[in-house]
Order: structure tokens, then sequence, then C-alpha cells
């Protein structure tokens, strides 16, 4: 079953449902109002993905500028034996 995360804009207030109880939510609360929306709601699975993502991102750049790092001390290794001898 699908679980939401809904935030109210005004109090910023966060409610964790399921659907059915979205539903019900909805039904006593006006998600609509004045010509403005005052819920925001996030299915949990985009959140944790989303999550997941940037966490990989962060792996893969760390990866990349060691593997750079270490790229940059060789070259400079090389130049060093070149003109000492």
């Amino acid at each position: 079953m699908a679980n939401y995360k809904i935030t109210n804009l005004k109090t910023k207030a966060s409610i964790y449902l399921n659907k059915k109880e979205k539903e019900r939510f909805f039904v006593k609360n006006n998600y609509f109002q004045d010509g403005k929306y005052n819920y925001k709601v996030q299915n949990i699975k985009d959140i944790r993905h989303k999550r997941t993502e940037n966490f990989l991102f962060t792996i893969i750049t760390l990866c990349i500028m060691t593997a750079l790092y270490i790229g940059l001390c060789e070259l400079f290794a090389f130049i060093d034996t070149i003109t000492i001898n």
C-alpha cells in the first residue's frame, strides 16, 4: 500500500498516512482553498528514491575526486623524476 507524507504549508507540520487515511484526511480537510494549496503531498517511495540518488551521487563524486587526486600526485612524481635527471 502506498504511503504519503502530507505537509501543511501554513504550519509546516508533517503527517505520514497510508492511502485510505489520506483519502479520509482530505474529506475532512480542504486540499485547495481560496486559490492556494493548503497541503503538499509526497509519496514516501519517491522521497527515499531521491535520497538514494543523492547518496550515490556523493559516493561517485568522492571516488572521482580521489582518482583525480591520485593521478595528479602521480603526474607530479613523474615530472619530478624527469627534471631531476
